[in-house]
């Protein structure tokens, strides 16, 4: 475990020298500046706009600032060497890149705790709790990802579009899976029923992101512990299989 925490770490104190906290101070500087300027536009139920508004424009920060921060540092290790020179040591490719994933996870978690301490001035301490918890298992589930498309792509365009893409169809499959179902639909045409079928497919195999993380959530109160907890079980077992997946990819090539 020891080689695990010190990546952690080093991926902390680079997560901080390369301006996270500024980025981070910079996004709740805007959302607050946004709050402000819908109190002047809503005439009722400001307090509500606001904080949903917020709490999407948070949630929002969090998840590019985890992957931009994943990418640009493994793609930085890749053109400096420094991926053959820590694998040199005695350690193994199961400990970098667990104590990698580790440190960004930990990067993830500090920013939704930075951003839920700004929600708490327009909601009940409860539901920001469930707000942050969700989202650092959100940011922990796209640092899993990013990881891994980075480390199979090793370039920075090719793995933000991919993690990106990922992201948006995760968190937009339920409305797209809605659409193709509507009552403006061929329910008889076979063109139509094979592309249902196959959106089904796909957000068979795409994580729950729609669920996660919601801003009804500040305002309409948490879910239950049993809704929560069916949550965050399901993020946490793709987040594992993203890692195991990471983990074959990355054992398998020759660096």
């Amino acid at each position: 475990m020891r080689p695990v925490m010190t990546l952690a770490r080093f991926a902390l104190l680079e997560a901080r020298r390369t301006g996270l906290p500024w980025l981070a101070l910079a996004s709740i500087a805007i959302g607050l500046g946004v709050a402000g300027f819908l109190s002047r536009l809503a005439m009722t139920e400001s307090l509500a706009t606001q904080t949903v508004v917020v709490a999407a424009w948070f949630r929002l920060c969090a998840v590019f600032l985890v992957a931009v921060l994943v990418i640009t540092s493994v793609v930085r290790e890749y053109a400096d060497k420094g991926l053959e020179l820590v694998l040199s040591l005695p350690m193994s490719r199961t400990a970098f890149y667990l104590g990698r994933l580790a440190g960004f996870a930990a990067s993830g978690t500090l920013l939704a705790a930075c951003f839920a301490l700004v929600m708490l001035l327009g909601a009940s301490p409860v539901a920001v709790f469930a707000w942050f918890a969700s989202l650092a298992l959100e940011t922990a589930l796209v640092a899993c990802a990013s990881l891994f498309f980075v480390m199979a792509l090793a370039q920075v365009v090719p793995a933000l579009a991919a993690t990106a893409a990922f992201y948006l169809l995760a968190r937009a499959i339920s409305a797209v899976r809605a659409i193709a179902s509507g009552p403006l639909t061929d329910d008889g045409g076979p063109a139509q029923r094979v592309a249902q079928w196959s959106l089904d497919a796909i957000a068979f195999a795409l994580p729950p992101l729609e669920h996660a993380t919601q801003s009804g959530w500040l305002i309409y109160g948490p879910p239950t512990a049993t809704e929560f907890a069916q949550l965050a079980g399901a993020l946490v077992v793709y987040g594992a299989l993203l890692t195991a997946a990471g983990l074959f990819d990355f054992h398998r090539r020759d660096l």
